[in-house]
């Protein structure tokens, strides 16, 4: 038990594997918020919700994608996005969680997207921390998903990845640089990066975030304002918030402000309806 927060392990059976996935959850009396972590990450990176006054009273709950963290992997059934979706669905029913709010980071924040808009009514709320919309969000993805798998290993590409951000000027970079290593198996990480490519291509992700008929919010860091869908989704009536002196990974590099917004957020929505989703 760590900051009231309770980890555990779930047997979840998909496609001929059992996966032995690790969550943690911190109960509370109020909303259940689920957080998907990125690529490269894990649950961990939403530990320190738990000690935000702000969100006391709220359910957290957070878990490893297979190959990640603390969850295992199964080399014979390729695993992309879609696949998450579902593993996302049977987790959060075989726990029996009411969830009203998905926060997703970047691979997290792609497949929330997608949960969202296939199982329309089981949310409240959606916030999308930097998860992919265009192609241009592929900046890691892209130059992964180019190599053949065995390629991949021998270019040893995720050992100069790590060496290379280490040098990085921003902190949030920096933390990713010293965790990722330990955090996501070699396959999965080539795996996931494939469809995370795919998706961001080939799929009109940006109309597909507009028209959730829910309250949802896009955060991102000071250091990605150039994005240029920003503009779109301000006009589409989607919050935006900018995260001052962050990167890619927000909650490294400015924790206390991203939770702040988050509880911003769930405040000033609780009692919408989806008419309501052009007023938040």
């Amino acid at each position: 038990m760590v900051n009231d927060i309770a980890f555990h392990k779930l047997d979840i059976p998909y496609r001929g594997c059992l996966f032995h996935v690790s969550y943690f959850i911190r109960l509370g009396s109020d909303e259940t918020l689920l957080y998907l972590h990125g690529l490269g990450s894990s649950k961990s990176d939403f530990s320190g919700a738990s000690d935000i006054e702000a969100l006391r009273h709220c359910t957290l709950v957070a878990f490893d994608w297979p190959g990640c963290g603390d969850t295992n992997y199964c080399e014979e059934i390729n695993l992309g996005i879609d696949d998450l979706v579902e593993i996302t669905s049977k987790l959060i029913a075989s726990l029996g969680l009411d969830v009203s709010t998905i926060i997703g980071h970047s691979l997290g924040g792609l497949t929330g997207l997608l949960f969202a808009g296939k199982y329309e009514g089981r949310l409240r709320r959606f916030i999308n921390i930097e998860g992919n919309l265009a192609p241009e969000d592929c900046f890691l993805s892209r130059d992964v998903a180019q190599y053949r798998f065995d390629e991949f290993v021998k270019d040893a590409f995720l050992d100069k990845l790590k060496q290379q951000l280490t040098q990085s000027p921003s902190k949030g970079v920096r933390i990713f640089a010293d965790k990722f290593r330990g955090e996501v198996f070699d396959l999965a990480f080539w795996r996931y990066c494939s469809s995370i490519v795919d998706y961001s291509d080939h799929y009109d992700l940006i109309h597909r975030f507009a028209k959730l008929a829910i309250p949802k919010l896009f955060i991102y860091g000071s250091m990605n304002s150039h994005l240029s869908y920003l503009q779109i989704l301000e006009r589409e009536g989607i919050r935006i918030v900018e995260v001052p002196h962050s990167s890619h990974w927000p909650l490294y590099d400015n924790p206390s402000f991203v939770y702040q917004t988050l509880a911003e957020f769930l405040s000033i929505t609780t009692g919408c309806k989806k008419q309501d989703v052009n007023s938040n």
